[in-house]
């Protein structure tokens, strides 16, 4: 099946410092609001395709189940979001794959203009491996409401969010629950330096990433489950999307090439990759 992302959220503990960081490498997200537990808000870097990076962050002290482990120590990829048509046949399909299924749950957050985006979403897998699997959400409220392009994307090099690179241990045994579950096709595979080894699916949104030598990963992954460790935004040129926004210098990718924000805080955790056509 063809898996389309919807949003990562990328969590911080302070969301005006790590809007400021995108900001400076010339991504404007837009304020998007609170959400219905009270504690947490977060704004919106939002694509053409209708793909968006969500920046998390704690407003107010108080409990919620939105990655608040990951808002802590700055993490920015914390889980991955999938759209889909129909929320309950798809929790009836992980089911019958053998997963656990929690949801369908109720979500909403308030916009500014105090109009309220609704939706349904549920998670997947066991505790270990939740955030490595995707959520899926369906909107009970126009999708315009969640999500529009961000002034300024629509008409750049960033086509929206080209894949979600999953940090696991065990590389083989994730390529084989991901091919299970999503009926994916045998992954390519790169030895890329500062990530490790790393799968990624043909035509999919999707890549694994596993510590090869690489000691911010496995730091990351001694501290944090398994789940999304990096985000890559696409372009159809490597070389407008280096003119347009500080890079560092491209690497080779399983498919295409990719290169990496210009930024110590952000690391490898935040990308661009070109695919060839």
């Amino acid at each position: 099946m063809d898996l389309t992302v919807d949003h990562v959220p990328f969590a911080w503990h302070d969301l005006d410092e790590i809007t400021g960081v995108f900001e400076r490498l010339g991504l404007t997200p837009e304020y998007g609001g609170v959400h219905d537990n009270g504690v947490t808000h977060m704004s919106v870097l939002g694509f053409e395709d209708r793909s968006y990076v969500e920046l998390i962050a704690e407003r107010a002290p108080g409990e919620h189940d939105f990655w608040p482990e990951h808002i802590a120590a700055d993490a920015g990829p914390a889980a991955w979001c999938i759209r889909v048509p129909d929320v309950v046949a798809e929790c009836k399909r992980v089911l019958d794959r053998g997963h656990p299924v929690r949801g369908p749950l109720y979500g909403a957050r308030e916009r500014d203009d105090g109009s309220l985006a609704e939706w349904d979403r549920a998670e997947f897998g066991r505790p270990e491996n939740r955030l490595a699997l995707p959520f899926a959400i369906e909107d009970r409220t126009p999708l315009s409401y969640r999500v529009s392009p961000t002034p300024g994307m629509a008409d750049g090099p960033l086509t929206g969010i080209a894949q979600v690179v999953i940090g696991v241990m065990d590389l083989e045994e994730s390529i084989q629950t991901f091919r299970h579950l999503y009926r994916l096709p045998e992954p390519f595979r790169e030895s890329v330096e500062g990530l490790g080894t790393v799968a990624a699916f043909p035509g999919q949104p999707l890549a694994l990433a596993a510590p090869d030598g690489t000691e911010w990963l496995a730091d990351r992954l001694d501290r944090l489950p398994e789940g999304p460790c990096a985000v890559l935004l696409g372009t159809e040129d490597l070389g407008a999307a280096a003119d347009a926004f500080p890079l560092r210098g491209s690497k080779p990718w399983p498919v295409g090439r990719v290169a990496f924000f210009d930024d110590d805080r952000l690391g490898y955790r935040l990308g661009v990759v070109e695919r060839p056509g």
